[in-house]
């Protein structure tokens, strides 16, 4: 069954979401779902087997995703309920992929487009709205919820999660890099060692990178990223020069992040590690250039993460936003 991409960002969205803790903002999952309804997103529904079906096979609980069926009667076909209450009141649970469905191993499901039940559910009295990936990091989607979506409008967002960027779900993560390219300590190393040697191979290919500059590889064994964006930050002197390259290494990731299609991305604080930039100024300079960038692309939707690896360094991002 083929994977839809949309689903897909909404998944990865939803992760992000739920790692980055009980005050994280729902807007990069809005952002997802509002594209997912532009697009004519698929999602899994649960059915209940038709006794039609039931009758034609031996074992009905053999059967598989994937099976199929022929007859000329028609089928009335019947979404699975999660009951909500004692009046019958119930939930459709909905799914992004195989994989989230899978986690309790029910299989028997349908195709179906999410705007077209968005468009539905008000017709069906008894159901109080999705539920999607409910055997997991779930999205309720209630009735007054699905209408907020629905009419909500689109907005590029910055978030700042406790975590590593090795972590996140996004298109493209951000690696701090040195000028050859070829690993180091730090999140450098951390990198390369989750995304495996042919990393390695691709980035020998690129010639290495000049500070302030950013090249793209592909992330290889980190499953839940699609590219690794590789930035040369630099190495503090104290100078204004240090300032303006720092800035280009995060508007060249962005840019680089928009011309291969990312419409999400993780980055790392570049530069304050060993390369010794003071931690307040790097996450001023990082903050505004990121905002000066949504300013730039007001077409453009993109949801970015800050990644904060110490606690002092979301400190720095929180004691900068409540200034503002």
């Amino acid at each position: 069954m083929r994977r839809d991409i949309y689903a897909l960002q909404v998944e990865r969205t939803l992760f992000n979401w739920y790692y980055s803790g009980e005050n994280a903002t729902p807007k990069p999952v809005f952002n997802a779902v509002q594209e997912g309804l532009k697009n004519d997103m698929q999602v899994l529904v649960l059915v209940e087997i038709p006794d039609i079906v039931s009758k034609m096979v031996k074992n009905p609980e053999q059967i598989k995703v994937g099976d199929i069926f022929t007859t000329e009667e028609e089928l009335a076909i019947k979404l699975y309920h999660l009951p909500a209450n004692e009046q019958g009141k119930y939930f459709i649970p909905l799914f992004t992929s195989e994989e989230e469905l899978n986690k309790k191993g029910i299989a028997s499901v349908i195709n179906q487009s999410l705007k077209e039940l968005f468009e539905a559910v008000a017709l069906w009295k008894d159901c109080l709205g999705f539920i999607l990936n409910p055997w997991d990091k779930k999205l309720m989607l209630s009735k007054d919820i699905i209408k907020s979506i629905v009419s909500y409008q689109e907005i590029s967002n910055l978030s700042f999660v406790r975590g590593s960027v090795v972590d996140m779900h996004v298109d493209a993560i951000v690696n701090a890099a040195n000028k050859s390219l070829l690993g180091g300590g730090g999140v450098d190393g951390a990198i390369h060692k989750a995304a495996g040697l042919k990393l390695l191979d691709e980035c020998r290919e690129l010639k290495g990178c000049n500070t302030g500059e950013a090249k793209i590889t592909k992330a290889y064994n980190i499953e839940y990223a699609d590219y690794i964006i590789h930035t040369v930050g630099p190495i503090y002197s104290g100078k204004k020069q240090d300032a303006d390259l720092l800035s280009a290494c995060y508007k060249n990731s962005l840019d680089l992040a928009l011309k291969n299609g990312c419409s999400s991305i993780a980055f790392p604080g570049i530069s304050t590690g060993i390369y010794g930039y003071p931690l307040e100024e790097a996450a001023e300079i990082s903050l505004l250039t990121v905002v000066q960038w949504f300013k730039e692309h007001p077409d453009k939707i993109m949801n970015v993460y800050f990644c904060c690896f110490k606690d002092s360094e979301l400190e720095a991002y929180n004691k900068l936003t409540a200034s503002i």
